[in-house]
């Protein structure tokens, strides 16, 4: 049997636990590298025709993913020393084993970074794995209802290739000269100082009435009056960027220092980040290295939940507490949510089964529905209560709250810039109620309605 990428790091692992028992495998570092290839290193001493035969013995199971030159190595091997004390690796569970593991890549090395703690103000961050389910504008309807509670607000756009908050938030002749997408080109070469700052803000006409809104757009009219530099910037954007020292800045740490300069400035409130559809790595920025609240949008089709299968599943896999302490500050939302119970309860079981994820092996559940446990329309004989998040809970069987945002053909064609009073909470306080309650809470606003 041909062995591809999926099996060959499993195959490898139960090749050396078998051969030397848990104790070794517990300290043995496995590597793969940018190409593919997986090898090993144990912390034993091992004589030239036990490694020669173990090597043979890794060729024959793994076939072409066993590293050509040594894919097992002892304590004395090239490079080994390095590997065994290395700060590069993080602890994974793979087949229900846990290992050490040094994941080498070219691009997606974000991802492997752990999640950061909590801020010192709030911050949010809205994410999907797919495009065109609400989330820009979402962001923009959770920035007018914080204005008009008074909160000031600071709004980033890291959609670097389909932006939408800036021209959302900001009149044209009010769109600041730069945007993130400058940011992290000229971080890397020419630097960044106050008035390059100054010049990537654009004050938002939400501000008129409420808590001053600020945003950093993705584009800023530099980019819009040069449109043919804009995707060499883009392909540019996302390169680390190499100090005058000689050490390297990832993604991830650029967006977090370009969010702590605007909060150091203490002119601001809550941070409302809009990150990028997809799991490229600055989603990986957003999700993992912010420490916001991060809301998961997606909406009922079966994109939605093999794309957050796949982000779920690699986090899950990682150990370590900066992980138990992310997965607490992760929420589902139910984008474009019909009206209709039924399958409002439905997506919120399907939501739920991806938290499950998260639970080990012996606590998992079947995902599979049996005939007499699949949802009909007379499990909502129910007594109305106030919140459909209970009638919804109680059909599915927990109180694991899932936000819906109801379908609102009033925003499939957004552009408040045109139409403000999309704007307003006389218009979205039904469509977006349960994401707007959650807001509250996460910002510690009091309840003034």
């Amino acid at each position: 049997m041909t062995i591809r990428f999926d099996g060959s790091l499993p195959v490898l692992v139960t090749l050396i636990e078998t051969e030397f028992g848990t104790s070794v495998l517990d300290k043995a570092v496995f590597v793969r590298d940018a190409a593919g290839y997986v090898s090993v290193v144990v912390d034993e001493e091992l004589d030239e025709d036990k490694l020669a035969e173990l090597n043979l013995q890794a060729i024959t199971n793994l076939g072409r993913y066993a590293r050509s030159e040594g894919c097992i190595r002892d304590r004395n091997g090239p490079g080994a020393q390095r590997l065994l004390n290395t700060t590069e690796s993080s602890r994974v569970r793979i087949c229900s084993r846990s290992i050490t593991f040094v994941d080498r890549r070219m691009v997606g090395a974000d991802w492997l970074l752990p999640p950061k703690a909590g801020s010192a103000i709030p911050r949010i961050a809205f994410v999907s794995v797919k495009g065109g389910v609400g989330r820009s504008t979402a962001l923009a309807v959770v920035a007018a209802h914080l204005s008009a509670r008074g909160l000031r607000v600071l709004a980033v756009d890291l959609d670097l290739e389909a932006p939408g908050i800036g021209a959302m938030l900001i009149n044209p002749d009010a769109m600041p000269k730069y945007g993130t997408l400058d940011y992290l080109v000229e971080n890397g070469i020419s630097g960044i100082d106050d008035d390059f700052m100054e010049n990537a803000k654009g004050k938002s006409f939400l501000g008129a009435g409420g808590g001053q809104v600020v945003v950093l757009p993705a584009f800023g009219t530099e980019t819009i009056d040069h449109p043919a530099d804009g995707l060499a910037k883009i392909a540019r954007a996302y390169l680390e960027d190499v100090r005058p020292g000689g050490g390297t800045v990832s993604l991830t740490d650029q967006i977090r220092e370009m969010i702590e300069r605007c909060e150091a400035t203490g002119a601001h409130d809550v941070v409302l980040v809009d990150g990028r559809a997809g799991l490229h790595e600055t989603t990986a920025a957003v999700v993992l290295g912010l420490g916001a609240e991060t809301l998961l949008f997606g909406i009922d089709e079966p994109q939605t939940f093999v794309g957050y299968q796949l982000l779920l599943s690699h986090l899950a896999s990682r150990e370590g507490v900066e992980y138990e302490d992310w997965k607490q500050r992760i929420q589902f939302v139910h984008a474009k949510a019909p009206a209709d119970l039924t399958l409002q309860a439905d997506a919120t079981k399907k939501f739920k089964d991806l938290m499950a994820i998260f639970r080990p092996e012996s606590e998992k559940t079947s995902e599979i529905t049996s005939e007499e446990d699949r949802l009909t329309a007379d499990d909502f004989d129910l007594v109305w209560t106030n919140s459909t998040e209970d009638v919804v809970a109680e059909v599915v069987g927990d109180d694991t709250a899932i936000i819906r945002v109801l379908n609102d053909d009033r925003y499939n064609a957004f552009d408040p810039v045109r139409q403000p009073a999309l704007l307003t909470s006389e218009l979205f306080r039904v469509t977006f109620a349960e994401l707007l309650r959650w807001v509250d809470d996460v910002a510690s606003v009091d309840d003034q309605t």
